[in-house]
């Protein structure tokens, strides 16, 4: 009898009229160190003997029970904190900034750390180099997502890009935004860029007392005029205001794949007036937001075009692409809201961070905002503002922008990865299904002196690019890097030739020194705090 390259299939009549057979787990034999063709002679008398005497299924039982404990003894997940019995590590995770915790378990356990989570693996990686190697060298198996029950079923972000599941229809997304957001394609959609930039400046010129509700306006603009080609005027626009609802609504939920009807997706059926039933109460106000926020200006897109007013814009391109094949299914028009809707939810809510981090910074420490200024004016002086045409020139406003992203990455857990199949890394098992999390906030605190702003730590070409991280790993990147980065630059380098940024003063005239503090929530946004903008004289 020769072994299967899988398995052994041992055969044996029971009667004259029938035959059992049993399947042994070859991994089994071999981890328990026995030699394949003893195993399989020793195995096959002594089921024999077994089923002879009615112990057969005793046997099975048996060998069952000696593979699984001899393979789970010697498959070794990677190193974490001991789990309790069926909640797993629940409650050492904390619900505010466990990001933090994780980098500090990462001190202990190295930095890949297993968790389990009641029934979910939960692997978490707090080096570059670990998650290079898995979401970026090994994509074609880190690429999927974790089912999203209450962001995706429940809230209504089911076609979002960001969310969908690693496959055709993934793809179709990425082929969509490319159209829009590849390198070369990046530099016509500089002219919304410096319009809305400027916009910004005029605001902060007349009220700089609401410098956020100003950089929200530019930053919804932006994506709205790209996405559906709308021009908004004031951040009480009502296509602001839905996103920002639906994003922000959502963003405090928590971690995607992380609640506790993720884990226990039946929980979605209980009743909204049941005990203990207020997050389907919440879910169902931000599916409302959701569904508004990727219909209405989708819809008005589409009566744009019957009428012929329609402007440029990613979803126009989308929908005539579709129509000039010969029609358009339902299933594409929910692919097209879903990648107009990603833009603004993504890239709203993580430009408003960056750029709100940066005035933070500059208020913290002003004599890197006063060398910043210095630089520009010595390139690009006081008769203009800079455009990206000045980037090269200007180093040192790199390195401010690089030390942004570091200081305060804004999704420090970014968005979680599944893994498609078993794997083995370092000699440790990864299960099928496990939660992969990318800890950005351990991997760029992992430098001398994390917690100041220091932009000269870029001076050395060996120092990580943050933008390596904070814009995701491997097949589930960013599309829209290039372009939210250029955002950030032009912003932040008005902001640098044209304004002063310094403390704020009480009514008595005391400076008000802003703590460097952060919500917790899946965007890391800057608490409230008050600063002085003016103009430069």
């Amino acid at each position: 009898m020769q072994p299967k390259k899988q398995d052994w299939l041992l055969r044996r009549d029971f009667d004259r009229g029938g035959s059992g057979q049993v399947t042994v787990s070859r991994m089994g034999f071999m981890i328990i160190g026995c030699d394949e063709t003893f195993a399989l002679a020793f195995f096959g008398q002594f089921f024999g003997l077994f089923v002879d005497t009615g112990y057969g299924t005793v046997l099975v039982f048996f060998v069952f029970i000696v593979c699984w404990y001899a393979t789970a003894r010697r498959a070794r997940r990677p190193d974490g904190p001991t789990p309790a019995w069926f909640i797993g590590n629940v409650l050492q995770i904390p619900s505010n900034n466990p990001e933090h915790k994780f980098t500090e378990w990462a001190r202990t356990y190295g930095d890949v750390i297993y968790l389990k989570v009641f029934s979910q693996s939960l692997i978490v990686l707090n080096s570059r180099e670990a998650a290079r190697e898995l979401l970026e060298q090994r994509g074609a198996m880190y690429s999927d997502r974790p089912r999203f029950v209450l962001f995706s079923e429940m809230m209504g972000w089911q076609n979002a890009s960001t969310h969908v599941r690693y496959g055709a229809r993934f793809r179709k997304h990425r082929r969509f935004m490319n159209q829009t957001f590849n390198q070369q394609a990046v530099a016509d959609l500089q002219p919304i860029q410096i319009k809305e930039a400027l916009t910004l400046m005029e605001g902060l010129t007349a009220t700089p007392e609401l410098f956020i509700d100003h950089i929200r306006r530019y930053a919804g603009a932006t994506i709205l005029k790209i996405a559906y080609g709308a021009d908004v005027k004031s951040s009480d626009d009502l296509y602001i205001k839905l996103a920002e609802r639906a994003a922000t609504m959502t963003v405090r939920s928590g971690t995607p794949a992380a609640t506790l009807v993720d884990y226990f997706p039946v929980m979605r059926y209980i009743p909204t007036w049941a005990p203990f039933s207020r997050f389907k109460r919440d879910a169902l106000q931000v599916k409302a937001a959701v569904d508004q926020m990727m219909s209405l200006p989708y819809e008005r897109v589409k009566e744009e075009m019957s009428m012929g007013t329609a402007a440029s814009s990613l979803t126009s391109r989308l929908i005539e692409a579709h129509l000039n094949t010969g029609s358009i299914t339902h299933e594409d028009e929910e692919d097209i809201k879903g990648v107009a809707g990603t833009l603004y939810a993504a890239a709203e809510d993580t430009s408003v961070c960056v750029i709100t981090s940066f005035i933070l910074a500059m208020v913290l420490y002003p004599e890197v905002f006063v060398k910043a200024q210095d630089e520009m004016d010595d390139v690009v002086g006081r008769a203009r503002l800079p455009d990206l045409n000045d980037r090269e020139a200007l180093p040192y406003l790199d390195a401010v922008i690089k030390e942004v992203y570091r200081w305060n990455p804004p999704v420090p857990l970014g968005i979680p990865h599944r893994v498609m199949g078993d794997d083995i890394y370092r000699d440790r098992f990864i299960p099928k299904g496990s939660t992969v999390l990318a800890n950005a906030y351990a991997i760029l605190k992992n430098c001398p002196d994390p917690d100041t702003f220091l932009p000269e730590r870029f001076e050395d070409p060996e120092v990580l690019n943050p933008r390596d991280v904070i814009f995701g790993f491997g097949r589930r990147k960013c599309p829209g890097r290039y372009f939210a980065d250029a955002g950030v630059w032009l912003v932040l380098s008005m902001i640098i030739s044209g304004f002063d940024i310094s403390k704020a003063k009480d009514s008595e005239g005391n400076v008000i020194t802003p703590v460097a503090e952060f919500e917790s929530a899946f965007v890391r946004h800057p608490k409230k705090f008050k600063c002085c903008i003016r103009p430069r004289k």
